[in-house]
C-alpha cells in the first residue's frame, strides 16, 4: 500500500463515519473530503468537476421533470383512488396498488411516485379506518423493486449509465436489468403480501391525529386578562416570544385565529394565546401576571379555519433543514407556519420547539395558513393531511406528460434517439405548452441529490488515480480465497448495499464502481455483470428508512419505527440478494 492510497483510504473512511454520525449533510461531508483531496494532489480539478459532466447526471435532472410533469396532472391520483376502491377487503387493496405502482414504477424516477402518492394512500385509508403503516412501507418497496426492470426506473441506474459511459463501457438497454428486476419484483411483492405484511405494524393514530385528539398535551391555553400590563403592546415588547420553555403559536381574537404570531401584533384584552409545550411548563406563563390559564380542554376550532389549517409535514433527506434548529431555520416566517409537535422514530420530542436540531425523518404537526399551492411549493417538506382541494377539469395537459414519457422510451429502446436527446426533446414541449414553468423546475429538480452524484463520482477518480480501486479489489479476491467466482459477487453486492445503508445508493455506487471494474480483471468476470450487481445491491436496500429515498419519504407519514424497516426490510434484502446473484451468475457465465 502506497502513501497515497492510505491517505484516500483514510479519507474515505472518515468520511463514511461523518455521513453515518449525520454530523452535517452528506454533501457537505463530500464537499469537505473533495477539498482534502484537490489540496493534497490526488485529484485535478478537472477531475473534481467530471461528475458534473456525467451524461446520466442531466438524465435524471430530465427525468425529475417528467415525472413532476406527470405529477402534477393528478392522472396518478386519479387512478389510483380508483385502484384503491371502498377499502372493504385491505390487502386484496394492497395487491391492485402494488401490482399498479409496479406498472408504472419502471418508466417513471420512483421517488416522484411515492412522493405523490404517500398523502393520497394516506388520507385514503384514514377514510377506511385502515392502518397507514401497512401500505406505505411496501408502496416504497414495490416502486424500489419494479424500478430495477428498465434504466429510467431509479437514479441509481441512471448514474450506473453515467459512470458506463465515463469509463467507455457498453451500457444497459432499457431492459436489461429486467433480467433481475423481474424475479426480484414478483419474489418480493409475494413477500409483501405473505410474510411481511404480517410483519408490518398496525399504527392507526398519526401525530396530527393525537394532536387534535389530545391538544391540552402539546398547547396551553392563556387568556389576556385586565391586569395584563403589556396591553396594546407588540407581543415583542411583552417578551412571548422569547420565553424559556414554551413558545407562542396562535392567537385567537373574538373567534378569529392569528397563525402565525408576528413580533408585531398587539395584544388585547381577551386574547386568548396558545403556546406550544404540555402542561408540565405552564409555571412559566403563571409568573406573568395577567395571563389566566384555561382550566378546559384546548379547542383546536378556536386556531383553525378554512384559512389556517393544520397539517402534517416531513423532513426529507435532502433538506436544508437538517441539522438546524427550528428557530435558525427561521421556519415560522420562511413557511408562514409555526410547529405544535415534532416527532421523531414515533416518539414526541420534549423540550422547547424551536431548540430541536431537525433531522430526516422528522415528522412535524404544523398550523399554517398557506393555501395548496404555497404548501406544494415547501420544497425542503413534504407535506400531508392537507385538506382537500378542489376538482380541476381535464385538459390536454393532463395526459400530455404521459404520452411524451411513453413515446420517448418507445423511440429510445427501438435505436430511433437516444434516450437523452428524447427526455430534452419532450421537456421542452413541456415548457412550450405550458405543462411546466420554470417554477416548476425548480420545485422539481432535486439540486442536492444531483451534487451528491456528482461529488460521489470525484471520490470514485480519487481511488482510480491512486490505484486505491485496484487495492481494494485484490484485497477482496484475497478474502474469498479459492472460493467459487459467486462467493466473490456474494461480497461485493453485501459490501455495496452495506454502503448503501450508512450512505446513499448515489454513493455506494460510484465507490464501488472502479472497484467492480478492476475486480473482473482480476477474477475473469464479466464487468457488465458486476456493475449490474452492484447497481442493483445499491438501490435494494430496505433495511433502514436512509437506504433510499422512498423509504424516508413514508416514514414520518407511516409513523414507523427505525426498527420497523429491519424487521421487513432484512428479510427483503437477503432475498434480493440471493436472486441477484445467482440469475447474474447463470445469465453471464454459465450460459
Amino acid at each position: 500500500m502506497t502513501v497515497q492510497i492510505a491517505i484516500v483510504l483514510i479519507t474515505l473512511v472518515v468520511t463514511f463515519v461523518v455521513m453515518a454520525m449525520e454530523i452535517t449533510t452528506p454533501n457537505a461531508v463530500i464537499l469537505c473530503a473533495l477539498g482534502f483531496l484537490l489540496l493534497i494532489g490526488v485529484l485535478s480539478p478537472s477531475d473534481a468537476l467530471a461528475g458534473f459532466a456525467n451524461d446520466g447526471l442531466a438524465t435524471i435532472a430530465l427525468m425529475y421533470i417528467m415525472a413532476y410533469a406527470i405529477a402534477k396532472s393528478n392522472v396518478v391520483n386519479r387512478l389510483f383512488n380508483r385502484i384503491l376502491g371502498n377499502g372493504q377487503h385491505e390487502r386484496g387493496a394492497l395487491l391492485k396498488l402494488l401490482t399498479t405502482v409496479s406498472v408504472i414504477s419502471p418508466f417513471m424516477n420512483n421517488t416522484p411516485i411515492v412522493s405523490t402518492l404517500t398523502p393520497m394512500v394516506q388520507k385514503w385509508c384514514k377514510e377506511k379506518g385502515l392502518s397507514a403503516s401497512k401500505f406505505l412501507i411496501p408502496l416504497s418497496y414495490a416502486t424500489i423493486l419494479s424500478g430495477l426492470l428498465t434504466v429510467l426506473g431509479t437514479s441509481t441506474n441512471l448514474v450506473a449509465q453515467g459512470l458506463l459511459s465515463k469509463y467507455h463501457l457498453k451500457q444497459f438497454g432499457t431492459f436489461d436489468l429486467a433480467i433481475v428486476g423481474l424475479p426480484i419484483t414478483i419474489v418480493g411483492i409475494g413477500y409483501l403480501m405473505t410474510i411481511g405484511y404480517h410483519l408490518l405494524p398496525n399504527y392507526r393514530n398519526s401525530p396530527l391525529d393525537e394532536v387534535t385528539d389530545a391538544p391540552n398535551d402539546y398547547l396551553i391555553e392563556m387568556s389576556v386578562g385586565p391586569d395584563f400590563e403589556y396591553l396594546g403592546q407588540t407581543v415583542a415588547a411583552a417578551g412571548l416570544r422569547d420565553l424559556e420553555n414554551v413558545f407562542l403559536a396562535a392567537i385567537n381574537r373574538a373567534g378569529r385565529p392569528i397563525v402565525p404570531v408576528s413580533q408585531a401584533v398587539e395584544l388585547q384584552q381577551g386574547d386568548k394565546l396558545y403556546f406550544t409545550g404540555s402542561i408540565n411548563e405552564i409555571n412559566d406563563l403563571l409568573q406573568i401576571k395577567g395571563l389566566i390559564p384555561s382550566t378546559e380542554k384546548v379547542n383546536m376550532a378556536d386556531i383553525t379555519n378554512e384559512q389556517a389549517q393544520i397539517v402534517e409535514l416531513s423532513i426529507p433527506e435532502n433538506s436544508t433543514l437538517i441539522n438546524q434548529t427550528v428557530k435558525s431555520a427561521n421556519f415560522r416566517n420562511r413557511y408562514g407556519s409555526v410547529i405544535v409537535a415534532i416527532h421523531r422514530n414515533a416518539v414526541q420530542l420534549k423540550g422547547q420547539i424551536g431548540r430541536i436540531n431537525l433531522k430526516a425523518g422528522d415528522d412535524l404537526v404544523a398550523i399554517t395558513n398557506n393555501d395548496g399551492a404555497q404548501l406544494e411549493a415547501m420544497k425542503d417538506v413534504h407535506v400531508f393531511n392537507t385538506q382537500p382541494t378542489q376538482n380541476v377539469a381535464t385538459t390536454y395537459k393532463d395526459f400530455l406528460p404521459l404520452l411524451l414519457l411513453i413515446t420517448t422510451i418507445i423511440a429510445s429502446t427501438i435505436g430511433v434517439i437516444d434516450l437523452f436527446v428524447g427526455l430534452a426533446a419532450a421537456c421542452v414541449l413541456l415548457f412550450l405548452t405550458k405543462c411546466v414553468t420554470v417554477d416548476d423546475v425548480v420545485k422539481a429538480v432535486d439540486m442536492n441529490v444531483l451534487f451528491l452524484v456528482a461529488s460521489s463520482y470525484s471520490l470514485g477518480v480519487a481511488m482510480s488515480n491512486v490505484g486505491a480501486d485496484k487495492f481494494i479489489a485484490k484485497g477482496l479476491v484475497a478474502l474469498t480465497g479459492n472460493s467459487a467466482p459467486i462467493v466473490y459477487m456474494f461480497l461485493l453486492y453485501f459490501i455495496t448495499n452495506f454502503l448503501t445503508a450508512i450512505l446513499s445508493n448515489a454513493a455506494a455506487l460510484s465507490l464501488m464502481f472502479p472497484i467492480v471494474v478492476s475486480a473482473a480483471k482480476i477474477v475473469n468476470l464479466p464487468v457488465i455483470m458486476l456493475v449490474m450487481l452492484i447497481t442493483i445491491a445499491a438501490t435494494a436496500d430496505f433495511s433502514t428508512p436512509i437506504g433510499y429515498q422512498t423509504n424516508l419519504i413514508v416514514y414520518g407519514p407511516g409513523h414507523y419505527k427505525f426498527t420497523d424497516y429491519f424487521k421487513v426490510g432484512i428479510p427483503l434484502n437477503l432475498i434480493c440478494m440471493v436472486i441477484c446473484v445467482f440469475v447474474t451468475y447463470y445469465a453471464y457465465v454459465i450460459l
